[in-house]
């Protein structure tokens, strides 16, 4: 470990400074709240749902279903057109 200029012969860690990633991340987690997660927008599959539907009115582009699918691929398995009413997706942002 680095010694400190303090002279007292004692090892004393040194302070990093952020780098400039860090800093911007630590300002948007700030302010997002504060608490590194976010709370993100979910939405509840309704019957005749299609994920490219969801996309346009949640995310304001039918075009962004694939970004929709990647964030809930878990949830909704390996076919994207079959999607159950009552799911409930995380809309990213």
């Amino acid at each position: 470990m680095p010694r400190s200029e303090g002279g007292s012969g004692v090892d004393q860690p040194t302070t990093e400074q952020p780098t400039e990633t860090e800093r911007v991340m630590e300002q948007r987690r700030g302010e997002r709240g504060g608490s590194g997660t976010t709370s993100m927008k979910t939405y509840t599959v309704k019957s005749g749902d299609t994920l490219s539907d969801i996309a346009q009115s949640e995310m304001g582009d039918a075009n962004r279903w694939p970004e929709l699918y990647a964030a809930n691929k878990e949830a909704v398995g390996k076919n994207p057109d079959l999607i159950h009413p009552g799911l409930e997706l995380k809309i990213p942002d």
